[in-house]
């Protein structure tokens, strides 16, 4: 922080501002951009398992819209697509469950940027990052896969 002292006088001298201003460094931009991708990017895996859930349920489900967080953690989606995925046959059933419980852990991912040890070492954040974002891959990819699977047998 920087702040411009008075003079003894208790005023402030021509020229200089009595106003404080945190200063950032280039590292605490750069922080700040990192939390801000493991939010989007936990966001971005939270609303394409919501829309996986959306399409083996037809929409039955009624999401708020999607890609927002609503009334469902990310873990209760989990269960409930997996629940939905067995009902509905899904083809590659054993690669699903996987992802699923692989991306049980993302809630602790995205939460690592409230711990000191995480949130201020770049490197372990750009880990979550990449973590998160190879999840969403994942359920993108097997969303997909079975889009195109469903509409290749029509």
């Amino acid at each position: 922080m920087r702040s411009t002292s008075s003079n003894p006088s208790g005023r402030v001298p021509k020229g200089l501002s009595s106003t404080i201003v945190a200063v950032k460094s280039a590292s605490e931009r750069g922080r700040a951009e990192l939390i801000r991708d493991v939010v989007d990017a936990y966001r971005r895996l939270y609303g394409s398992v919501q829309r996986f859930v959306s399409m083996l349920t037809d929409d039955r489900l009624n999401f708020a819209s999607v890609g927002t967080s609503g009334s469902h953690s990310l873990n209760q989606l989990l269960s409930i697509l997996a629940e939905e995925a067995r009902a509905a046959a899904f083809v590659r059933l054993r690669e699903l469950k996987a992802s699923i419980e692989e991306a049980r852990s993302a809630e602790q991912l995205r939460d690592a940027i409230f711990s000191d040890a995480y949130s201020n070492d770049l490197a372990a954040l750009r880990k979550v990052v990449a973590e998160l974002e190879r999840l969403d891959t994942a359920f993108i990819g097997l969303c997909v896969g079975h889009v195109l699977d469903r509409h290749s047998h029509k």
